[in-house]
């Protein structure tokens, strides 16, 4: 049995997550809550999930279940619905079907053997960084406006997220110091560089949270984790680094 009703904000940020990397992601429930882990078709980066059960207005789950899902599909329907409203949602064996009010919809499942469910490396950056997640946003979207490219930088003092354009002038920074983080580990200077498209979209899908994790280290990967949906859930974020030609 699948049986659950959540209201629509909390399902269309879990959707929006997914959707930054792929369209139809295995989706995993369990009677503790529902997951799902992607990566994207050029291999740079990943992204997990994870949904307790009391995010959840009712959560039937009997037993372990995944299902391959259209993310698109469902963010379709989710447009058409207010952010508090509650969605019924049902699997019959066929077909997910969503329902508010007198409005329903029914999504086809995907065989998930089909789907590619990466596992998330355990990787150990050297330094780290919980930060409120405006300033690392006002920083990436200052970029997007002269790079391709960010780079993020740690030192014994600061952290800084930089890019620059066309020429030497051209060039954008926000810089954290220790000071204002809420945590602070550093190890050792680093530096490493990201496709700033990745780190826009996935900044963009999160709504329920206003901190954020960094971890980095030296032409490493790049490791973000929050906290979602007042503390009922929890995405991680990875990106491979962009190795610089010299």
């Amino acid at each position: 049995m699948l049986q659950i009703k959540v209201d629509a904000k909390t399902i269309r940020e879990f959707s929006n997550l997914i959707l930054t990397l792929v369209q139809e992601a295995r989706v995993d429930f369990k009677p503790d809550g529902i997951s799902s882990k992607v990566m994207d078709p050029a291999r740079v980066a990943m992204i997990s999930v994870e949904i307790k059960k009391d995010a959840f207005q009712e959560f039937n789950v009997d037993g372990e279940d995944s299902l391959g899902l259209d993310i698109e599909k469902m963010r379709n329907f989710l447009r058409l619905t207010g952010p508090n409203e509650i969605i019924d949602m049902k699997f019959d064996g066929k077909r997910i079907s969503m329902k508010i009010g007198n409005l329903s919809a029914g999504i086809p499942i995907i065989d998930p053997s089909t789907l590619t469910t990466p596992k998330i490396p355990t990787i150990e950056p050297q330094d780290k960084i919980v930060t409120d997640l405006s300033l690392l946003a006002t920083g990436i979207k200052a970029a997007e406006g002269i790079s391709e490219v960010v780079t993020f930088t740690m030192k014994s003092d600061e952290m800084r997220v930089y890019a620059k354009g066309e020429t030497e002038s051209e060039t954008t920074e926000m810089t954290i110091p220790r000071s204002q983080a809420k945590e602070y580990i550093y190890t050792a200077d680093a530096r490493s560089s990201f496709a700033l498209e990745y780190l826009t979209k996935f900044l963009r899908a999160l709504e329920s949270t206003d901190e954020i994790s960094i971890a980095l280290g030296n032409d490493y990967p790049l490791r973000m984790e929050a906290p979602i949906l007042n503390g009922k859930g929890k995405v991680t974020f990875l990106i491979a680094p962009r190795i610089e030609n010299i």
